[in-house]
């Protein structure tokens, strides 16, 4: 059993739904907290292009793969697939 908590930032890259999942007790979620509506949306599509590509041309299965790379070794912050 785990006793931490996330705080899911919902986002959209290229059609494709994803969850930034971040500590609720980081540093970084204070200043996720103060940045302006929408910036840090912006911030998470950029990354998703930069380290994906475009994933309206992956699969399920290969999303989740390039997501488990990605995520691999966080600790305090991770992209997730949403619901599509």
């Amino acid at each position: 059993m785990t006793t931490s908590t996330y705080i899911d930032y919902p986002f959209t890259a290229n059609g494709v739904n994803f969850i930034s999942r971040v500590y609720s007790h980081s540093d970084m979620a204070k200043v996720i907290a103060n940045l302006p509506e929408g910036i840090f949306a912006k911030l998470n599509q950029d990354a998703v292009s930069e380290l994906i590509g475009d994933p309206s041309l992956l699969s399920t299965p290969e999303l989740l793969q390039e997501l488990t790379h990605i995520n691999a070794g966080g600790s305090g912050a991770f992209i997730m697939l949403g619901d599509n």
